[in-house]
């Protein structure tokens, strides 16, 4: 697509740049070249064969099979970034249960969904102003930290959430989302995860010509179109 030569804000093309060059850095849980192994794999995941005859299938678990790949990333974590990149509105607790029983553990799980959702809002919005993707950085030395988080807790979840405060607003919307939550085995995906989401989009204060009424409209039509249950 060429460049439609939109105005783009500038925090927008920091928190991109960063998110990016962040996918080159040891992890919590993930080295760096499997890092930038998962961010290649989102980006061609589309073109997988596999999930394009999943996709059209009643259900995904019908169509057997091993994902196309671009790198060697182990077929565990390839199954991982592609449903979710592909077909996350059909993701069930028996096929997590069956990542987590491959080898995976939850943090691991919570890091690639991180990494996934970041990749999968950086592209689109390039994608959606024509501008060229950011290359991918090149794996940096070191060790992933693997520290725990012990402050999480145990609610029915998938896995285990932040252990934060659940007050309520006057309409009922916990003052802190169980989307902030929902990640936190893993402080450092919220940090990266939020740290482009919340260019985009904010609760509080957004320095955009558009009202609150407004963007909450266009929020909920592309949940809507996404299929995005939250």
């Amino acid at each position: 697509m060429d460049s439609i030569n939109l105005p783009v804000r500038d925090r927008f093309r920091a928190a991109h740049e960063q998110a990016i060059a962040a996918y080159g850095d040891p992890g919590s849980w993930l080295d760096s070249e499997t890092r930038v192994n998962v961010l290649k794999e989102t980006r061609r995941a589309r073109d997988c064969m596999l999930c394009q005859q999943q996709k059209e299938s009643l259900s995904p678990y019908l169509v057997p099979g091993e994902h196309s790949a671009a790198t060697d990333l182990d077929q565990n974590i390839l199954e991982l970034v592609h449903r979710l990149t592909n077909d996350a509105s059909r993701l069930t607790k028996n096929w997590f249960e069956k990542v987590i029983g491959s080898g995976i553990s939850q943090e691991i799980y919570v890091e690639v969904v991180g990494m996934v959702a970041t990749a999968i809002i950086v592209d689109g919005f390039s994608a959606a102003v024509g501008l060229p993707r950011w290359c991918e950085p090149e794996p940096l030395a070191g060790k992933p930290a693997k520290k725990k988080n012990e402050k999480v807790v145990d609610i029915g979840a998938w896995v285990p959430i932040l252990d934060l405060p659940t007050d309520t607003t006057e309409s009922g919307i916990p003052t802190v989302p169980n989307i902030f939550r929902s990640m936190g085995l893993v402080p450092e995906a919220v940090r990266h995860f939020f740290g482009v989401m919340s260019s985009h989009y904010s609760l509080t204060s957004f320095d955009i010509s558009l009202d609150r009424s407004q963007v909450e409209y266009i929020a909920s039509r592309m949940s809507a179109h996404n299929q995005c249950f939250y």
